[in-house]
Parts: C-alpha cells; sequence; structure tokens
C-alpha cells in the first residue's frame, strides 16, 4: 500500500470521527436546549377519605430545568345538548363550559419538585361532567393533565348509597348505611343509647376492596350483631 493511498485512508477515518463528533455535540446541545426549557408532568387521581369526603387531586411535576408558575386549573365541562357538543371548541374558545380553579396559595415550581392541588368544583357540576383539563402557568401556557375516560370516572370518582337500615328498641338503637365509594366499599354504623339515658353515642365504619367481603359484614350486622346489641348481650358493633 502506497502512502497516498495510506494518507487517503487516514483522511476518511479522521473525517468520519469529526463527522460523528460534530453530529453528537449537536445532539448534546439540542437535548440541553430541551432541557433547560420548562416543563410539567401533570396527572389527576381520584380516592375517598370517607363518603362524602372525596379526594381527588393534581398533581403537578416540574421535570424541566427552568421553574414555572401556576396560575390556574382549567376544566372543560361536556355539554348536556347535543347541538353545544358539536360546537364545544368554539364555545370555549368564548369561555363557555369551562370553569377555573385558582390555587389557594402561590405555587412555583423548581426542577424536581411537586405540588397537589385538590380537584374543587362548584356546587352542581359533577366531575363526571368533566372531560378535559389543563394547568396553565402564569405564561398563559397550558399543560394537559392525564384524564381519564367518563366510565372510568364513573368508577372511581363517584360514590351511591347502597343499603341502609335500622332497628331499635325502648332503650337502644342500631342503624347502618353502605355505601360504594370509587372502587371500594364502606360500611358505617351507628350504635348508641336512646336520648336522655345513660350511655354514649358510639359508631365504627368498615372498609372492603371487595363488594363480596362487604356483603357479608352487612349481613353480620344485620343478622346477628344488631340483636346481640339491642338485648345488651354486646355494647358495640365490631
Amino acid at each position: 500500500m502506497s502512502q497516498t493511498e495510506i494518507l487517503a485512508i487516514w483522511g476518511a477515518v479522521t473525517g468520519t470521527v469529526g463527522t460523528v463528533a460534530g453530529l453528537l455535540g449537536l445532539w448534546l446541545r439540542f437535548r440541553q436546549h430541551g432541557l433547560d426549557k420548562p416543563r410539567l408532568v401533570c396527572e389527576a387521581s381520584f380516592g375517598f377519605d370517607s363518603p362524602n369526603r372525596p379526594n381527588h387531586k393534581i398533581t403537578i411535576r416540574s421535570v424541566g430545568r427552568r421553574p414555572v408558575a401556576i396560575d390556574n386549573v382549567k376544566y372543560f365541562i361536556r355539554p348536556k345538548l347535543w347541538h353545544h357538543r358539536i360546537t364545544r371548541a368554539w364555545q370555549h374558545k368564548k369561555g363557555r363550559w369551562l370553569w377555573n380553579q385558582k390555587p389557594r396559595e402561590s405555587i412555583k415550581l423548581n426542577e424536581g419538585e411537586k405540588r397537589e392541588i385538590v380537584i374543587s368544583l362548584p356546587d352542581g357540576l359533577d366531575i363526571t361532567d368533566i372531560y378535559r383539563v389543563e394547568v396553565v402557568d402564569q405564561t398563559a401556557r397550558r399543560w394537559p393533565v392525564k384524564w381519564v375516560s367518563k366510565s372510568r370516572l364513573c368508577k372511581t370518582a363517584t360514590q351511591e348509597t347502597l343499603d341502609e337500615f335500622a332497628d331499635e328498641n325502648d332503650k337502644r338503637i342500631v342503624s347502618a348505611t353502605g355505601y360504594r365509594v370509587g372502587e371500594r366499599y364502606y360500611l358505617d354504623t351507628k350504635f348508641n343509647t336512646k336520648p336522655g339515658r345513660a350511655g354514649k353515642s358510639c359508631g365504627r365504619g368498615f372498609w372492603f376492596f371487595d363488594v363480596q367481603k362487604y356483603r357479608e359484614k352487612l349481613q353480620d350486622v344485620k343478622c346477628n350483631q344488631t340483636s346481640s346489641f339491642l338485648s345488651g348481650e354486646a355494647e358495640e358493633i365490631k
């Protein structure tokens, strides 16, 4: 192999290395530029502390380098009438079928920080009527919230009363109310002596993940524990 050929090969190798290094440097600069921008990741979660006490919230995480100040949370409402539904994009632009929730305190997120905002809707607006949510920062930039479908909302973000019963005698009274609370079940029992008599009002709640376990406990309270409490054999429902 001649010296000329060796130099040509060497030039091709170094040229290729230079090209790869240049492309790698360009990619790193592009990646750094992307990281230097603000970026939020937002998702909703749904739960209950107890019946009639929802704990639905939106978690906001800052994964960009620049701090972000939150202005409000924007809820997009599904219109009831069909002719409003087909024009809902236009309706939203006009400020209709929207609900804006302001945070209770100022929120400014730096890289790696997160905050939770409890979902708060006005009376008469059901959470299942919300089909899209956005977090709006103070530059008016909108960040989408990971939301779920209406069918999923009905299962995870709503509650319903399943069973109610009460029994009493001249001295004592027992009552129980059963609920579906999101994807769990809750049995709320109250047992006490009647007003004016010695004793104190008591209550106990029971959580269940399985509807069959809930039914078994309800049956036990109704058929066994209630009669024992009313007769004075037991002093509580457990």
